[in-house]
C-alpha cells in the first residue's frame, strides 16, 4: 500500500524538519523526540533498509515515529481536513483537524524549519480505549480523485500494539481515502 522508501524520505529524512535546538547527544528529550544526530542516523539506516527490503529496520523506525492513529498524505498537493473516531462504547475519542503538506514538499523544501507545517504525516496517540470496533470518519476540505470523505469501521484487537493508517491518495489502494490496521509500518502495506 505504501511506498516505504518515500515515507521515510519525505517524513523523516529531511534534516530541516528536525528542530536545531534538540541536543546532540544520545539521550532522548522528555517530549519523546529523538535527538537530531540519532534521528538522522536512524533515518538513513531506515532508508537503506527499506530499499534493500529489510522490514525489521523499517518497522523499528516506524515504531519510534508512528502513534495509534496516523494520517498519511501521499498526494502531490496539500490536504486539510478532519478525522473523527468513535470507540466501541459510542464515545468520541478523537476529533481533530489536520493540515498536511504535499508528500513531495519535504523533499523539495530547502528552508530550515523546526515547525510541523511541512509535514505530510499527522499522528495521534491515546485513542484506543479498549478492544473492539471503532468508527472512523475522514472529511477533507478538497477532493482526492473525486472523493472528499470516507467512513469505515476498524477492529482493534490489541489496543497497546495496533495502529491505524488513514492513507490519502496512495497508489496502492482501491480508494483515495483508505484505512489500514497493523502493528507495524510494513503491515500497512499488506
Amino acid at each position: 500500500m505504501f511506498r516505504t522508501e518515500r515515507i521515510f524520505v519525505t517524513v523523516y529524512f529531511h534534516p530541516a524538519s528536525v528542530p536545531d535546538e534538540l541536543p546532540m547527544t544520545a539521550q532522548t528529550p522528555r517530549d519523546g523526540t529523538p535527538p537530531r544526530r540519532t534521528f538522522i542516523a536512524a533515518s538513513g539506516t531506515a532508508l537503506l533498509g527499506s530499499t534493500a527490503g529489510c522490514t525489521a529496520v523499517v518497522n523499528f523506525i516506524g515504531s519510534q515515529i508512528l502513534e495509534q492513529v496516523n494520517v498519511f498524505n501521499e498526494t502531490n498537493q496539500p490536504v486539510t481536513g478532519a478525522i473523527t473516531i468513535v470507540d466501541p462504547a459510542g464515545d468520541t475519542v478523537l476529533d481533530e483537524t489536520f493540515d498536511l503538506a504535499a508528500s513531495d514538499s519535504e523533499e523539495s523544501d530547502n528552508e530550515s524549519s523546526s515547525s510541523d507545517e511541512n509535514q505530510s504525516l499527522a499522528v495521534y496517540d491515546d485513542v484506543w480505549t479498549e478492544s473492539g470496533s471503532y468508527e472512523v470518519a475522514v472529511e477533507l476540505d478538497s477532493e482526492i480523485d473525486g472523493q472528499s470523505q470516507a467512513n469505515g469501521t476498524v477492529t482493534i484487537d490489541t489496543p497497546d500494539e495496533q495502529k491505524l493508517a488513514a492513507a490519502l491518495g496512495t497508489d496502492d489502494a482501491d480508494r483515495p481515502i483508505d484505512f489500514r490496521v497493523g502493528k507495524s509500518l510494513s503491515e500497512f502495506g499488506d
